[in-house]
């Protein structure tokens, strides 16, 4: 009942956010914010994969940095980034010298401390790995996956093998490069046993981090043969019993690292400001949530000189809500004196029932994490794919024209 409840707050409360095509506000930072660059582009479009991406053109790519260096030259902040993180679409469409040419662009404002980058393991070679290190990349990220042939076939994605992931690992580590893995769970078609398997052989390759995340159902579509939330969460479960052994500690609901560093842009976009570059890309500030329209609209924001976005209200509300998630999403259930009275009596209520024990929630306790984290991501108003949650969708459509 908890869990049902909660959920259904969830989604009523995302309902609620509308926004509108207008003029981008003022920007005003808070210290320790983050900045994320959204590169749209893939080669094939990955079944699994509910973010915003286009087909690959040379032509476009051209056009997109062009757009992302004034972009970024144009927006002023006053302190550096605690985080920068590329991701998309598919980051290693850019080869090492376009990178390179935006890491400089955003060098030129301020140092840069964490630098991290999401890649397709297909797309990646040891040159290229020794380039981003040479750019100034601190840590990057593999979307692994799945190991399984059969499974990672069915996505519309090539995979790589457990030696050849191996090798890029080894190598990246030579570089003092930071790895992590992204796996899934609930993939068409992946059994238990072939996703448990998947775990072993990965972590066997030890990387610095490994990302469980589960199959997202974005606007209810749900695929063929769909394995339930509560045998997803059973099988992360199990996948923390092979890991812990490993020197694997659980730093999140879905995050298991060796050492004390984490690389979770998601779970830091809860509880800090951020800035979004780049087509479709999210920014949080002050008063503000932001959304950058898709790369055609993008496009001609500069070519007519223009900072149009998709802005709706931060209200103080949602920042209890998002602290309250991140709070969740950590595995813990504090009650915190910055929270108002209704949160903090749901928290009050979540050790009552059994879901929290000593400030840390309990297994039960996970079981209510992964779907409530699973919900809000599910949840989310993305406004280019959901036209319904932009009030004056009409000019959104106009101005492209």
């Amino acid at each position: 009942m908890i869990v049902s409840k909660s959920k259904e707050m969830i989604k009523k409360s995302f309902e609620k956010t509308v926004y509108e095509f207008t003029e981008i506000p003022e920007l005003k930072l808070r210290d320790n914010f983050g900045i994320y660059i959204h590169v749209p582009f893939c080669y094939k479009k990955c079944s699994f994969c509910p973010f915003y991406k286009e087909l690959f053109n040379r032509n476009l790519k051209e056009k997109y940095l062009k757009a992302i260096f004034t972009e970024i030259n144009r927006t002023e902040y006053k302190s550096g980034p605690k985080w920068v993180y590329i991701g998309g679409g598919t980051p290693n469409t850019l080869n090492i010298s376009e990178l390179g040419a935006i890491i400089r662009c955003l060098q030129k404002k301020s140092k840069l401390r964490s630098i991290g980058i999401e890649l397709l393991p297909s797309l990646l070679s040891r040159e290229y790995i020794k380039g981003l290190k040479d750019i100034g990349f601190t840590k990057i990220s593999l979307g692994v996956e799945s190991l399984s042939e059969t499974v990672i076939n069915k996505t519309d994605r090539t995979g790589l093998g457990k030696e050849k992931i191996k090798e890029l690992v080894d190598y990246a580590r030579t570089l003092n490069l930071w790895v992590n893995l992204d796996m899934m769970v609930g993939l068409p078609e992946q059994i238990p046993e072939v996703f448990l398997n998947d775990i072993k052989n990965v972590s066997d390759i030890f990387p610095d981090q490994i990302t469980i995340y589960p199959y997202m159902i974005i606007r209810g579509q749900k695929p063929k043969g769909y394995m339930e939330d509560r045998i997803q969460f059973n099988l992360i479960e199990q996948a923390s019993k092979l890991l812990m052994p490993k020197g694997y500690s659980r730093k999140n609901v879905w995050v298991f690292a060796y050492g004390n560093d984490i690389y979770d842009s998601s779970g830091d976009e809860l509880v800090r400001d951020y800035l979004g570059f780049g087509p479709s890309a999210f920014s949080t500030f002050g008063n503000w949530k932001i959304v950058n329209p898709e790369l055609k609209i993008y496009l001609k924001n500069f070519d007519n000189n223009k900072k149009m976005g998709l802005v709706a209200k931060n209200s103080k509300s949602s920042n209890d809500w998002r602290r309250f998630a991140k709070m969740i999403y950590d595995l813990k259930c504090i009650n915190q004196k910055e929270l108002p009275f209704y949160i903090s009596l749901f928290v009050l209520i979540l050790r009552l029932f059994g879901y929290s024990r000593n400030g840390h929630l309990t297994e039960k306790g996970r079981i209510f994490a992964h779907e409530i984290t699973k919900t809000v991501v599910e949840s989310l108003p993305f406004p280019i794919q959901n036209p319904n949650c932009i009030k004056n969708y009409n000019e959104y459509v106009s101005y492209s024209n």
